[in-house]
């Protein structure tokens, strides 16, 4: 029995999805279905977004690697419930904050194969990435392009639980907090049981450009 766990463990961990496989396996996720059947969440073509804001989609920092965008959704309902949302899991000093346009920011992701540190669970920094990247795409989306470039200062990571490889994730990434030229934003990597698996935060700054 034990030679059977361990071989469909090695199996899993080198197994590796195609882009159509995920697109489709995606779309019928309990997680997806919940937010594309919630009026409120507003669906938001990435690709057209980081272009937008950063003059090409490969903004997003592993997209050479998944070769899969994330689905991206915005709230647009009320920021009471979009703080609670996140306030299970959130500290209260670092719920959603008032004056943004996109109060959270949801996304599905899948956990590529390509992404594996030990065989089966994503490395950590590429786990750093997916986070930085989100935090970043959120805080992009509540600065008009007018005003500059979003850049990170710093990044704290709280790896809660390990990740493995070839599952998906959902991802909340939201501003907390923001003032003249600069904010902070956190995020949250939930498992498909809704388990929480890794929290971070960022400080980030509007660079004025050129």
């Amino acid at each position: 029995m034990k030679a059977v766990v361990l071989a469909r463990r090695i199996f899993a961990a080198w197994y590796v999805r195609s882009a159509a496989d995920i697109i489709r396996e995606r779309a019928s996720l309990p997680a997806v279905k919940a937010i594309e059947q919630d009026a409120a969440w507003k669906s938001i073509d990435i690709s057209a977004e980081l272009k937008r804001v950063a003059g090409s989609d490969s903004h997003f920092g592993y997209r050479t690697i998944s070769q899969v965008l994330p689905l991206a959704y915005g709230w647009t309902g009320d920021l009471k419930t979009a703080q609670q949302l996140v306030a299970a899991k959130a500290h209260a000093s670092r719920l959603p904050c008032a004056g943004t346009q996109v109060p959270v920011l949801a996304l599905v992701d899948y956990i590529s194969e390509y992404t594996n540190g030990h065989p089966g669970l994503i490395h950590g920094g590429m786990t750093a990435i997916i986070a930085h990247s989100s935090m970043s795409l959120v805080a992009a989306l509540n600065t008009p392009r007018s005003a500059g470039a979003v850049v990170s200062r710093s990044l704290n990571m709280d790896y809660r639980s390990p990740i493995r490889t070839g599952q998906y994730v959902k991802i909340y990434a939201w501003i907390y907090k923001r003032g003249p030229g600069e904010m902070a934003a956190a995020v949250h990597f939930y498992s498909p049981s809704g388990q929480m698996l890794v929290e971070a935060v960022s400080y980030l700054d509007i660079v004025e450009q050129n």
